[in-house]
């Protein structure tokens, strides 16, 4: 009687986990389901994102940058030209008045501090009492 209880016991919580895994391996096929599909995709990028990385152009749409007409010879990439020095030296002196500190110098202060409040305060320290009672 107590081996068969702890066997059903046993059994009911595979019962359980097959259930369960059945409703999750639904939902994960499903899942795939709500991917975007490459067929709906906009092959152009927004105006806001042109401009936060420094791409948008203003001008006519046969005019492109640095007087390119992107005839044959006559081109100009607009991502790759000035990827490697997006800021001149006046820009990065004054994007470095702004800079946040590093987590690594924020990781170090507070370790600062750890180190200066353990060497500057006591702590308690329990000892065991084995001296005997006086009555």
């Amino acid at each position: 009687q107590q081996v068969r209880s702890a066997n059903s016991a046993f059994e009911n919580h595979i019962k359980q986990h097959k259930t369960w895994q059945g409703y999750l391996l639904a939902f994960k096929d499903m899942e795939k389901n709500f991917a975007p599909s490459a067929k709906f995709r906009k092959p152009a990028v927004d105006w806001r994102r042109q401009m936060e990385r420094g791409t948008m152009h203003y001008g006519r749409w046969y005019e492109g940058p640095n007087g390119s007409d992107y005839r044959p010879g006559n081109t100009h990439d607009r991502l790759t030209a000035d990827v490697r020095a997006p800021f001149t030296e006046a820009e990065w002196a004054e994007r470095k008045q702004y800079r946040s500190y590093d987590i690594m110098k924020f990781g170090y202060m507070l370790l600062g501090l750890f180190l200066a409040y353990r060497v500057t305060n006591e702590w308690p320290v329990v000892w065991c009492d084995d001296r005997k009672e006086e009555q």
